[in-house]
């Protein structure tokens, strides 16, 4: 989709409203806003328009979520399910 531009030539929604170049509601000095115009982000945290990322530290480790489950001899899991039809692993 190719955004808007209204007649000052400033990027906006389809209600009109100004967007930056990520789509994010802003006011007349680039600040991130909600739908009621409350600030989220002031424009001098945004990198090239884009909100800061909330967890940018946060460690993650794929094997707390992995399941242990069979697998068959082609290498896809066997998924058993218990009687309430949730999967189950090993």
């Amino acid at each position: 989709m190719v955004p808007q531009k209204n007649k000052k030539g400033q990027l906006v929604d389809k209600q009109g409203r100004m967007i930056n170049s990520k789509g994010y509601l802003v006011d007349g000095q680039g600040n991130v806003i909600d739908k009621d115009g409350r600030q989220i982000f002031e424009s001098k945290h945004l990198l090239e328009d884009e909100i800061p990322k909330i967890f940018p530290f946060t460690k993650f480790n794929i094997k707390n979520i992995l399941g242990d489950f069979e697998m068959d001899p082609v290498g896809n899991p066997i998924l058993d399910k218990d009687k309430n039809g949730n999967l189950i692993d090993r």
